[in-house]
Parts: structure tokens; C-alpha cells; sequence
């Protein structure tokens, strides 16, 4: 995952916020604690959030009126929430309102009527966040052979998936076979797109629809599209050399043929036919309409298929880098050479740069498009906008630098653009803004409308690690998550680095830049106080509503009152949070003095035999405890090397060996977590003796 991106800040805003901090700590007893935290923590003249009741303990310090919410159940049975990266179980999906998420969790719990090794879940927010399981019901006796979550739709109502399940989901479903269902989350039914597929053998490898077979949805999931390397009935007929790509229609409930010929309609008969690009990308328009394809060998460099009737060619030798949300406009890159394609007048415009290295985005609309280009002898990143021409924004000092912003591996790159395309995100290592560096990435903010470009993450002068953007929420990279708010005021990043004073946990934390500030404030806790987070990472980022006003991240910390165990939750730091269900009343303190004393009636009883014994009483014995945080320290190491191995595994294509690796690394995490709870127990026994 990642290490790509730390920031740095436009002038001397952070470090002035430095100095201000240090002065508040001399006058400490003026300005009290607050000020010393700065954005970590309100000052004594703020003004009170509407929320203050639930702005206590953690989400006291909080900034923007934040308070900590649990979205998962706080007793998931043993379970907890999965943190694996690799599809199976994808990383919290937020809605764009911020009231639903999707998770996976490593197993099923509570009335769930499935329980394979990873288990999918929907959390929606009412008087409490409520969690359902959205993992097909599965007979005890039954076995479930392939389970992959592909991706949800825009606005979590439809749900993708993989799995070959007994008995079938639906009618003309196969059993044993990887069949491909859509879930309505709303009335929890289910869609088959791939009719009539052929019966399998029992254990055969499931790698159907692997990383090979690029597959993407419309926005509200009323176009699926994938390749069948396994024979569907319908019209995607299979060419003569590879498998087809099927465009799934929910509206017909039918299956076409994407990979056709421009003019002459006709199947494309050699070549590798895949959609253009990955789907945060959008090769398919928001409403399916308009498929970006390549391969064929018919001179599909790219190609556009249009209604499913039509195709047209957009480049025959070049490469589709974007197209806009509905797919009029279309971006490729012919020998370096950065083009627009629109659909409408089927014409391909003139170049607007050459040597381009990569792309990092564009606007929804199309107009507005963020490359890298070393034509003035080193990389440089500028903007081209409709009508405005080229903006030139920063200059690179090597080929590496912007790299990360435009990779597509299994994380997703690390730039981001807000809809309207005035606000960009993204990661440089070059120390754009002037701050020390010391040559690891950061975390920078350009601004379309003023030209300002701010470092959101430069803070610390030589830092030892950077700050990074996270990567996609779904299978294959569906979507990337919001780390950038549609407005572009908030920033989501996370570091090593201590920024504020009130992180202290040397591990990766989860920070949030706010424009109207000018600083970075922490999201995740900073502090944590748990057994078990030292053995590893501890807070994750996983995505945000569009305003920003939520962010959703992965914590053991515990944050709500509900929250008793040092299990791996998903919270969200929303503005204007905080659930009274969450947050119970402390216990009553306990009685003194005459309060103590009953009002009993009974008579005076004889002393007990041992009333005339003077002393400590029994003699409690402690517990040696370390033995067993020294194997949960064991354990966790033992499965933190095993998912090293297995991200190794699948980047040299041995998918099967990293699920092996993945599953046996998520019980031994499992052991090391049972043994850290243990030995938490063991020493709170001993401190009990010891009073």
C-alpha cells in the first residue's frame, strides 16, 4: 500500500501554528491546555459545538464540532472488521451523504445466516448506527467455494459480488459455478448476469473473473461489465481467440457483446477485448450508456460503444486515460501526446502536450484535465482547461516524482480532483512549497480558482517517513475514496509523522486539512491506549462523505462508550456526531461514610469464627502476565510477515498462494489478539490483588 505523499505548506501558516502552540504552553496558565493543542483541541473562548455533550473524552479534541461514532455492532461475537486490502472484504464504502457504509468483516456473528471467512455487512445511521448482513444465506451443510465483493453502487443501494454458492441464488444460476449476482440492498434480492453457465468441476480454480479480467459498473449499477471466460448465453458471443467482454443490462436483464467493430458492427474476432481502463477512471458512463473498450486487434486502440448498437474508434494506437461522467469527452495519450476526444462530433482534437507521462484526472464534466509532462526537460505538473489553455502548478526534479499519482496498482493512485475540477490533491517528494522535506513525500492542495498550491501535510523539518493519500474502496479499484471533499476544503492524508502535539503513538494516524483553518488536525486519536495497537498499524483511513463532514476510518482504539474490546471497529468522526445509545452515563460513584449503611432491622448476630483473625485476609496471587503479551507480540509478528508474503505473492500473479498466506495471517492475527486480551485481563486480575 501506498508510501507515496507527504506535504508542505504554502509560507509559514503551520510553522507560525508551531510557535503559537509553544507560546500557549509558557502561558499555560493563562490559556489553559486547549491552546496549547491548538486544532487538537477547542479553546476556552470557542464558541460550543451544538454536539458538546458528546465532545468528551477522545472526541474532545476533535476539531470542527467532531465526535466519535461507532458504525459497526460494538459486540461482533469474537468477529471484527477486516482490514484485508485484497478485494475479499473491501475497505469501508461510505455513500456520498455519509449515512450508510459497507464493510467486510472476517466472519459472520449475531442471527447472520452465512459465515464464510470474510462476511459483508451494511451499517446505515438512524437513533444508532444498525448493521445488516448482506452476505447470501448459506446452508450449514453447504460449501461456498468463490466469494468476491466487486464493488457498490454510487449510492450503496446495489451491491456486485462473485460466488459459487449451494444452492444457487436464483433461477438459470449453476451450481458450483462463479456465478455473478447484483444485491438490492433495499429489498435484499438478488440479479444474476451470468445466465447459463456451464457446470464445473468440484474444486476447480476459481480464478473466473481474476485481475485479468478487467470488469467495472455504471454508477447505479445498471450496467455491469465483465469478461466471461466462461460461456454466458445471450448475445456476447465468444470470438474466435478470447473471451468476450458482456456488457449486463439491468433495465433488459440481458447480456451483450461489447467488443464489435467501428462501422461495420461486426464481432472483433482477435485480440484481447477489456475495458479501456479501470472504473475510477470511468470507461462507462454514470448511466452505462457508453462503454470505453481496447483490443481487437482491428485497430481498437480505444474504441466507444454506444447504446450497445454502435461503435465508434477514438484512437487506433493510443491509450484511454479519462473520460467525464457521462461520457461525451474522452482523454487519451497517442506516442506521449495528450488528446480529447468527443464523442458527439466523433472527433479526436490536437494534441495538448506531448511527452506526457501521466494523468491525474480530469473534472466530471471533461473540461478540466491534470497531467505530468517532461517537455521542458524535467517533470512538471500542469492543468488544461476548456477555453483557459495550459496552467503550469509545480516542477518535478526526476522522473519519480509524481509517479504515484497516476499508478494503477492494487491501491489506486494518489491523486484526487474534486468534480468541478478546481481543486486538486495529490503527493510529491520535491518540496514544492519550500519546506524542509528531507525528500519524503507530502500531501499538497492546488486551488484552480486562486493558483495556491499548500503543503497540507509539511510540519515536521527532515521527517523519518511521509504522508500519503489512501487508495481505492472497492475491488479492482472501483472507486477511489474520498480523501478530497467536493469542495475541495478538506484533505484526508495519513502519516507517521507527529504534526500535532497530542500524537504521540509513533504509528500511522489519520489527519484531516481544513482550508478555512490553514492546519492539520488529527481524525484518529493520536494517543491510543490499547495493548494490542503496538503490534502494528493501528489507524487506518477509508473514506469520507463528499462534504468531508464524515470521515470513516478503522481504529482498536476505544473511542464510545459501548466499545469494551480492543477489536479492529470502523468509527466516523462526522461533524455535528455523537449517539446518547453510545455514549452511556458513567456508573454512579460508590457510597461513603453513613450512605454505606443499610437500614436492616435484624438483631446483632454472633460473631463468625474467624472474627477474632486480624489481617489482609486470603492472600491473592499475582499472575506473571508478559508471557503472554510476548506471544501475542509473536503471533502478530508471525502474521504481519505473511501478509508481507502475500502481497509479494499476488504482484507475481500467484493470487491462490496469497489467499493461503491472507487466510493463515488473519488467524494468527485472530490468536494474537485472543492472547493481547488475555494478557490484559491477567494484569488487571493482578492489580485487583494488589489492592
Amino acid at each position: 500500500m501506498r508510501r507515496h505523499a507527504k506535504a508542505s505548506f504554502a509560507g509559514s501558516t503551520l510553522g507560525s501554528g508551531i510557535r503559537r502552540g509553544r507560546l500557549g504552553l509558557i502561558c499555560l496558565c493563562v490559556l489553559g491546555l486547549a491552546a496549547f493543542l491548538g486544532s487538537s483541541a477547542p479553546s476556552a473562548g470557542a464558541q460550543a459545538c451544538p454536539n458538546e455533550a458528546f465532545r468528551n473524552g477522545p472526541s474532545a479534541f476533535l476539531p470542527g464540532c467532531r465526535a466519535y461514532e461507532l458504525v459497526n455492532p460494538a459486540e461482533m461475537e469474537g468477529q471484527e472488521v477486516s482490514a484485508a486490502l485484497d478485494g475479499f472484504s473491501p475497505p469501508p464504502t461510505s455513500s456520498p451523504d455519509g449515512e450508510t457504509v459497507g464493510w467486510g468483516a472476517l466472519g459472520a456473528f449475531g442471527e447472520a445466516t452465512s459465515s464464510p471467512a470474510n462476511s459483508m455487512f451494511l451499517s446505515r445511521r438512524g437513533a444508532d448506527w444498525s448493521s445488516e448482513e448482506i452476505m447470501p444465506p448459506i446452508d450449514p451443510y453447504a460449501t461456498i467455494y468463490i466469494f468476491t465483493s466487486f464493488g457498490f453502487s454510487e449510492n450503496l443501494d446495489k451491491w456486485a459480488f462473485e460466488g459459487a454458492l449451494e444452492p444457487p441464488l436464483t433461477p438459470g444460476a449453476t451450481s458450483f459455478a462463479p456465478n455473478l449476482y447484483v444485491r438490492d440492498n433495499t429489498s435484499g434480492s438478488y440479479e444474476l448476469m451470468t445466465p447459463g453457465l456451464p457446470e464445473v468441476e468440484l474444486f476447480l480454480p476459481t480464478e473466473f473473473w481474476s485481475d485479468n479480467s478487467p470488469w467495472g459498473m455504471s454508477a447505479d449499477a445498471g450496467h455491469v461489465i465483465y469478461r466471461a471466460l466462461l460461456p454466458v448465453t445471450g448475445d456476447c458471443v465468444a470470438p474466435a481467440v478470447s473471451p468476450p467482454l458482456c456488457d449486463w443490462n439491468a433495465a433488459t436483464g440481458t447480456v451483450s457483446l461489447v467488443g464489435r467493430a467501428p462501422v461495420t458492427n461486426e464481432v472483433l474476432t482477435s485480440g484481447n477485448v477489456t475495458l479501456a481502463n479501470r472504473n475510477y477512471r470511468r470507461p462507462i458512463s454514470a448511466d452505462g450508456s457508453r462503454i470505453f473498450f481496447k483490443g481487437g486487434g482491428e485497430g481498437c486502440g480505444v474504441c466507444v460503444r454506444i447504446n450497445g448498437a454502435t461503435t465508434q474508434l477514438v484512437s487506433e494506437t493510443g491509450s484511454f486515460e479519462f473520460a467525464s461522467s457521462d461520457g461525451s469527452i474522452a482523454y487519451v495519450t497517442e506516442g506521449g501526446e495528450l488528446k480529447r476526444y468527443n464523442v458527439a462530433a466523433d472527433e479526436l482534437g490536437p494534441s495538448i502536450a506531448g511527452e506526457v507521462q501521466g494523468v491525474l484526472g480530469t473534472s466530471a464534466d471533461g473540461s478540466i484535465v491534470y497531467f505530468v509532462s517532461d517537455e521542458g526537460g524535467e517533470n512538471s505538473l500542469y492543468m488544461w482547461s476548456e477555453g483557459g489553455g495550459t496552467k503550469f502548478i509545480a516542477a518535478g526534479n526526476g522522473s519519480g516524482d509524481f509517479t504515484a499519482n497516476w499508478a494503477a496498482d492494487q491501491d489506486g493512485p494518489n491523486s484526487r480532483v474534486t468534480p468541478d475540477g478546481m481543486h486538486l490533491a495529490f503527493q510529491a517528494n520535491n518540496s514544492l512549497t519550500g519546506f524542509p522535506d528531507n525528500g519524503k513525500s507530502q500531501a499538497y492542495i492546488y486551488s484552480a480558482a486562486t493558483g495556491a498550491l499548500v503543503c497540507a501535510s509539511c510540519n515536521v523539518a527532515e521527517p523519518a517517513d511521509g504522508a500519503f493519500i489512501e487508495g481505492g474502496t472497492n475491488y479492482q479499484i472501483s472507486r477511489l475514496s474520498r480523501n478530497l471533499s467536493n469542495d475541495g476544503s478538506r484533505l484526508f492524508f495519513v502519516t507517521d509523522e507527529a504534526l500535532v502535539p497530542r500524537d504521540s503513538n509513533g504509528l500511522e494516524d489519520v489527519y484531516v486539512y481544513e482550508a478555512g483553518s490553514g492546519a492539520a488536525a488529527l481524525i484518529s486519536p493520536g494517543n491510543d491506549n490499547c495493548s494490542y495497537c503496538g503490534l502494528g498499524r493501528n489507524n487506518y483511513f477509508g473514506d469520507a462523505s463528499a462534504s468531508g463532514d464524515d470521515a470513516f476510518f478503522w481504529s482498536r482504539d476505544e473511542l464510545v462508550g459501548v466499545d469494551q474490546n480492543e477489536n479492529l471497529d470502523i468509527y466516523d468522526a462526522r461533524v455535528g456526531g455523537g449517539l446518547t445509545s453510545q455514549n452511556p452515563p458513567p456508573p454512579a460513584p460508590p457510597c461513603t461514610g453513613d450512605e454505606c449503611r443499610g437500614q436492616s432491622s435484624s438483631p446483632d448476630l454472633p460473631g463468625a469464627a474467624s472474627a477474632g483473625f486480624v489481617g489482609k485476609g486470603n492472600v491473592s496471587q499475582k499472575q506473571n502476565c508478559n508471557k503472554l503479551g510476548r506471544e501475542a507480540k509473536k503471533l502478530s509478528n508471525r502474521a504481519k510477515r505473511l501478509r508481507k508474503n502475500a502481497k509479494t505473492a499476488k504482484r507475481n500473479g500467484k493470487s491462490a498462494v496469497a489467499k493461503k498466506r491472507n487466510k493463515k495471517a488473519n488467524r494468527l492475527a485472530k490468536q494474537a489478539r485472543n492472547k493481547s486480551k488475555s494478557a490484559k485481563k491477567c494484569r488487571q486480575r493482578n492489580r485487583g490483588a494488589s489492592k
